[in-house]
């Protein structure tokens, strides 16, 4: 698939002409193309060359596939061909003469109940199907709904659904969910369930309200804690009490707290909607058929921290940020907010006599790694926001440190986007170290960098440079 650079044709199988480019993410591109065989339009999604050549990979795009063929239903974007062999990998779907949903909001910046109450409807529909057939989508958003030009809306992009009792169905490194869509369970590093997608739908039925997410912040994890703290801002007070109390309960921060289901909320979405238009109840089946109140109960319980092979290793969120509050480097710690060596574990130095941190080693003027160092959901250990919990490679997981260096003193209190111009951090966190240190430069090019202050005793810094595609969570280990 190479030669999508070229002005020819392009055409895959001997079949399928690709005509232009309509979207990319984080496994490939999709295309409007043309189906010469049939004579029709269809949706093309190519995958990147590195992961159509990985053997795991194939395993997981076909169960993918299949994963999306068995779902019929109206709301859900149709499967008609699978391929994989010397030509790469691709999916060709049913083409949807429309725009994504995050256009629609663009474009109009905020939506009134009536249509933003059809539009979710039938995205809960949708899910019900999705979730019929065992799977969790992961990844609801306005960006993988397509909206046509009658007002009609379809699910799209199951690359990183999750069939129940399955893995991952998407290849090592790809992404799994988008940070600003994702329920509270899962930030901790809790797995997805169908209450999930109920709560990114939520999430996406509030954008179309407000004409904005529920939280906002400086960084993603910062409005990620947020949601773990606190409900969500009240919706304006031209959306009537009963759509707001819709999207509340859809919001809950626990899982049980929200609609049962995404029948359920799609059911009570068509009461709510049918009583603003001043018509009768649509009839309900009994187990989808609950009332709109919303019920409060103590915030989800977070996860415990824990310690690495060599250190119990917290790595605190900058103190400029205003979404965490740290303690001054000569306040009096617990021994829960610093690094401290396992016993008995003797350290190495670097140049200059600096006992180098428990699991890196030095190289060329900063650390590496010794083993994979990746990140999973975020915790809030002694109500201090943390990032998150170290797990091991194989599970999902938003950031993998890279590199550190020693963090000087004035940088300590400098805030986040500051701490990027620091000459200290800007000569670590840098796409050459980067590729220095990835195992395939070429995968990591683009990705996302963020330095993350630690502290490894009552006068000492360091900071991880941490790297992430950028959109969510991934699995696999990219560097040591």
């Amino acid at each position: 698939m190479a030669g999508m650079t070229t002005t020819e044709p392009v055409r895959l199988n001997g079949r399928y002409r690709l005509d232009a480019r309509i979207g990319a993410g984080g496994m490939g591109e999709v295309w409007r193309a043309t189906d010469e065989l049939l004579g029709r339009t269809v949706a093309v999604k190519t995958v990147l060359p590195a992961l159509a050549d990985d053997a795991d990979f194939a395993r997981r795009f076909l169960a993918e596939a299949r994963a999306m063929a068995g779902v019929h239903h109206r709301g859900v974007v149709a499967i008609h061909d699978l391929y994989h062999g010397p030509e790469g990998a691709f999916l060709v779907m049913e083409f949807v003469d429309g725009e994504p949903l995050s256009q629609v909001l663009t474009r109009y910046g905020r939506l009134a109940a009536p249509p933003a109450l059809h539009l979710v409807g039938q995205a809960a529909d949708a899910l019900h199907a999705v979730h019929g057939r065992g799977i969790v989508h992961r990844d609801v958003k306005p960006g993988n709904m397509l909206v046509r030009p009658d007002g009609t809306l379809l699910l799209t992009d199951f690359g990183i659904a999750r069939r129940d009792g399955a893995t991952a169905l998407t290849a090592t490194g790809a992404v799994i969910g988008t940070l600003s869509y994702l329920a509270p369970e899962q930030v901790l590093g809790h797995p997805a369930t169908p209450r999930s997608d109920v709560y990114a739908l939520g999430v996406v039925a509030y954008e179309c309200l407000s004409g904005r997410r529920p939280f906002t912040a400086e960084n993603p994890f910062a409005a990620a804690m947020m949601r773990l703290n606190q409900a969500p801002p009240p919706l304006g007070p031209d959306v009537p009490a009963p759509v707001a109390a819709l999207v509340e309960r859809a919001l809950a921060v626990e899982p049980g707290d929200r609609w049962a289901s995404a029948a359920a909320f799609g059911s009570a979405i068509a009461q709510v909607a049918a009583a603003l238009r001043g018509g009768p109840p649509p009839a309900t089946s009994p187990e989808t058929a609950e009332q709109t109140v919303v019920q409060r109960r103590a915030l989800l319980s977070p996860t415990l921290v824990e310690s690495a092979p060599a250190a119990t290793l917290l790595a605190t969120p900058h103190p400029g940020s205003t979404a965490f509050a740290t303690p001054h480097p000569g306040a009096a710690h617990s021994a829960a907010t610093v690094l401290t060596p396992r016993p008995g574990a003797a350290q190495p130095l670097a140049p200059g006599g600096v006992t180098v941190p428990p699991g890196f080693r030095p190289r060329d003027g900063y650390y590496v790694p010794v083993e994979p160092m990746c990140w999973g959901g975020l915790v809030i250990p002694g109500g201090l926001g943390r990032t998150p919990r170290r797990i091991v490679p194989g599970e999902e997981h938003y950031w993998e440190t890279f590199a550190a260096a020693e963090l000087p003193e004035e940088a300590v209190y400098l805030r986040q986007e500051e701490l990027l111009g620091h000459p200290a951090v800007a000569a670590v966190c840098t796409a050459r170290v980067l590729a220095a240190c990835s195992r395939d430069p070429a995968r990591t090019v683009g990705w996302e960098l963020e330095p993350w202050p630690v502290q490894l005793g009552r006068d000492r810094w360091i900071f991880h440079c941490l790297a992430s595609p950028g959109t969510g969570e991934w699995l696999g280990s990219a560097f040591a």
